[in-house]
């Protein structure tokens, strides 16, 4: 019979953050966290830490994120889209579209084709000043994530979701550098093919 921990007082709660770090190792596999109700709004924490699958606990944070940041600026145009156009292209009048997101190589004509934590999470600072925008620090349950991986979403700009999920799940900042250079130069090579046909 598993163990179980339970949060339901502020004192639980308090203890609850405390051990973060520690029940999300693996001393804690055979530990299932309750909770009467979600009075203190921690239900994704306990989903999260009850999924004992890493690579699948990774992915629920995952997509846990995506959901909060969309809903968070749904119905919102924080970077000012007039005719595809963002606020300093239009002030620049450079001819470019799509804002930041024309460096992407998943950027398409009816928008991007994947979701990637990092790009969500970028705005510049035209935007910062005219809206406000949510930090890493914002989405409370990246800290069942180790620091690393908070580091590795917050910089894995322009991947598909299954390749920042596969970098969080091998943790190193190292093997993800390499594998993101990798990438980013495999598709400027694509880029730049494209741009000659």
């Amino acid at each position: 019979m598993k163990k179980k921990i339970i949060i339901n007082t502020k004192k639980d709660l308090d203890k609850f953050y405390k051990r973060l770090w520690l029940y999300r190792s693996f001393i804690y596999r055979n530990v299932m966290f309750e909770m009467e109700k979600d009075k203190y709004n921690i239900s994704s924490f306990i989903n999260a830490l009850n999924i004992k699958n890493r690579r699948k606990r990774i992915e629920y944070i995952y997509d846990a994120a995506c959901l909060e940041i969309d809903s968070f600026y749904e119905g919102k145009n924080v970077c000012g889209f007039k005719d595809d156009q963002c606020y300093i292209q239009r002030k620049l009048k450079n001819n470019k579209y799509n804002g930041c997101c024309r460096l992407c190589f998943h950027q398409k004509n009816k928008g991007c084709l994947t979701k990637n934590l990092a790009c969500k999470l970028f705005f510049c600072s035209e935007a910062k000043k005219r809206h406000k925008v949510l930090t890493i620090k914002d989405i409370k349950i990246f800290k069942i994530l180790t620091i690393r991986q908070r580091y590795i979403i917050s910089t894995d700009y322009f991947n598909l979701r299954e390749e920042v999920i596969n970098d969080l799940y091998i943790g190193s900042i190292m093997v993800v550098l390499f594998k993101y250079v990798y990438r980013m130069i495999k598709k400027s090579i694509i880029r730049i093919i494209k741009k000659r046909k």
